[in-house]
Parts: C-alpha cells; sequence; structure tokens
C-alpha cells in the first residue's frame, strides 16, 4: 500500500530524474487521493497519451530498482505480445505502478476526459492530471476487482456525481468499437445499488440498460 505523501515523494522523485517534460494522467485510488477520497491505495495508475512518455517514465522506474512484471489480473483484458496498448506494471518492494498508453482495459481516454481534467499538478519535470470523479467511476468499472466497487460506491457518497456525463461517456466508448462497455457499466452500477446501497438514479440504470441492449443487438445481428 502507498499513502498520498509517499505518492507525492514518487512523482517528485520521477520529475526530478526525468530530462523532459512529460505529461501523464493519474486514475483509480491514486487520483482520488488527490480530491482526499482515499487515504492509501494498492497501486499507482498512470495513463499517458505519449507512448514517449510512458517510455521515459518506465526507464526512470528501471533505473530506481523497480522490474517489470507479468500479471493477468484482469479477465476482461487479453495480453498480446504486440498490442502496443498492453498495460506495463511496475513493481519494486514495496510499491506497484500500472503504465497505461491511451486505454484502460477496454475503455479510452477520449478528449471529453480530458477536458473535464480540472486539478494539475507539476513536480518539475512531471506533469499530473487528475480525471474527474466521474471518469474515476468510469474506469472502475474497466476492471473487475472488488476494491474498485469499494472505491466508486466512496466516491457515490463523497461527490455529487454528474449522472448525464457517465452516460454520454458510455455512448462515447460505443463508437469507439467498445459496444460492450454500456453491459459492463450497467452490471458495475446495479452492483453498487443492490449489493453496497448506492444512490444511483434509477433512471440512469434504465438509460444504461437501454443503451446496452441496444449494442448486444446490433452486435448480434453481425
Amino acid at each position: 500500500m502507498i499513502n498520498f505523501e509517499q505518492q507525492l515523494e514518487l512523482f517528485k522523485f520521477i520529475g526530478e530524474n526525468i530530462e523532459d517534460k512529460v505529461e501523464c494522467l493519474v486514475i483509480g485510488g491514486s487520483a482520488m487521493m488527490f480530491y482526499g477520497a482515499k487515504t492509501e491505495t494498492k497501486d499507482v495508475d498512470l495513463i499517458f497519451m505519449k507512448s514517449s512518455d510512458l517510455k521515459k517514465v518506465k526507464l526512470i522506474l528501471e533505473k530506481s530498482g523497480y522490474e517489470e512484471k507479468t500479471l493477468n489480473i484482469f479477465k476482461r483484458y487479453t495480453l498480446v505480445k504486440k498490442d502496443i496498448y498492453k498495460p506495463i506494471w511496475m513493481q519494486n518492494k514495496d510499491t506497484r505502478i500500472d503504465l497505461f498508453f491511451k486505454k484502460v482495459i477496454c475503455f479510452w481516454i477520449t478528449e471529453n476526459i480530458l477536458n473535464r481534467i480540472k486539478e494539475v499538478h507539476e513536480f518539475k519535470n512531471l506533469i499530473i492530471k487528475v480525471i474527474s470523479p466521474e471518469d474515476i467511476i468510469l474506469l472502475k468499472c474497466a476492471t473487475e476487482r472488488e476494491k474498485d466497487r469499494i472505491d466508486a460506491f466512496a466516491l457515490t457518497k463523497t461527490f455529487n456525481i454528474n449522472w448525464n456525463i457517465i452516460i454520454k461517456e458510455s455512448l462515447e466508448q460505443t463508437k469507439l468499437g467498445e459496444s460492450i462497455f454500456p453491459v459492463f457499466l450497467y452490471d458495475f452500477l446495479l452492483e453498487l445499488k443492490e449489493d453496497l446501497k448506492a444512490e444511483i438514479p434509477s433512471n440512469v440504470l434504465k438509460e444504461l440498460l437501454k443503451i446496452s441492449e441496444k449494442e448486444l443487438e446490433k452486435k448480434l445481428r453481425k
């Protein structure tokens, strides 16, 4: 586990040891700590929009003792050797850092997500952009880890979630070829509502169910 202060020290270390300006998005529990919605996280999740930026950070981590590991922890993601979007897991004795390029499992980073970013932090040459609470929930839906459901529930309690953003982004993902994503999202939010008693509006679930059924019908016709 890594707490917020340790995470800041990690970002400072990377920023001070990298030669060029590098930008990345912080997501998951790492982003929640910036919002004060979590005190520690199991791993640090970073998304890069430039593969060159990812490689530079990976090199700094390797020089400081991190090793690349092979982990197949996401059921919805098939690890393909030549897949340029394959996540990279970096591990040292105490910390795991997950590096992503443009997408997380079945979820693409869109211009709308980038435009919703309001919090930016600079650690010398490392620029950290914190995604919105709505987008944290969307990204947590892309995985099948129990802790992601707990984190998403915490976000619904901490923030006044704009559910229209979540519905619209779900539709955007279908345009990018991830037609099944609304189904994952519907199941994910339904579990939050039924199992954890999260306050998710019924009309949101109904709309997502409608979108899911429509996308499944399209898929069956192909």
